[in-house]
């Protein structure tokens, strides 16, 4: 068994592996093992969503943590929006040494966010929304709605290290999921949340985008002693 540390770095919903990609990069460059999987369905055209279901979506996640454990320990998971939703269920059945979510929903679209948006540049959201309404099917949608209900029972349960990164102008998610999150943990967790104020969902992609990736290096760091030598290990 590798003693360096592995990654597993998930998208959001309706989305690529071009969600996380800035942040997959850096954790190899740090010398991380990482697996970004393209979750089942994701990545592909809208009738490939819809004949995917949450378990398919699950099953993405989990099969993508086995191959990272066959070559790295400890391991890092990390959920961007929905991403976190199946990185909880990854943590509540797996070993983990360190959680990490993205913008992630307790609360799903933040509305008065949108209408800001489109009101200080209707022409560029007004054409986003829409191809996000046409993007995602809606049976595609109840099953992220299933999924978002299935999750949260399962937050007591979560006791490893946890932090969370939010956007306040986030506009799918509204900000105050963080709170409600770092909340239902258990106190085991540690929940810390960091707050960015320029960017909306796509953090990632954002002005704020080398800060959020250097607090997740830096909770690696804290959290993870075998990090420490993680320099050594081989890039994927």
């Amino acid at each position: 068994m590798s003693n360096t540390l592995g990654c597993l770095v998930l998208h959001g919903f309706a989305g690529d592996i071009r969600d996380v990609l800035p942040l997959a990069q850096a954790l190899r460059e740090a010398g991380c093992h990482v697996e970004c999987p393209t979750l089942e369905g994701h990545g592909a055209d809208r009738r490939r969503l819809a004949q995917s279901t949450r378990h398919d979506w699950l099953r993405s996640a989990e099969e993508a943590y086995k191959r990272l454990a066959m070559r790295a320990d400890p391991i890092v998971v990390i959920g961007f929006s929905m991403g976190g939703l199946l990185a909880f269920h990854v943590a509540s059945r797996h070993p983990v040494h360190l959680l990490v979510t993205i913008n992630t929903p307790y609360h799903y679209w933040e509305v008065r966010q949108a209408l800001r948006n489109l009101r200080e540049d209707f022409a560029t959201h007004s054409r986003r929304y829409v191809n996000s309404l046409v993007k995602i099917p809606l049976r595609s949608m109840l099953q992220f709605r299933r999924l978002l209900a299935e999750t949260k029972p399962l937050l007591p349960n979560i006791r490893v290290p946890y932090v969370l990164l939010q956007s306040r102008r986030d506009d799918t998610v509204r900000p105050s999921s963080a709170e409600h999150l770092a909340k239902s943990v258990a106190a085991e967790a540690g929940a810390r949340i960091t707050w960015y104020d320029n960017s909306g969902h796509m953090l990632l992609h954002s002005p704020d985008r080398d800060d959020a990736i250097a607090r997740i290096l830096d909770a690696i760091r804290e959290h993870s002693p075998a990090s420490r030598n993680s320099a050594g290990g081989e890039s994927e």
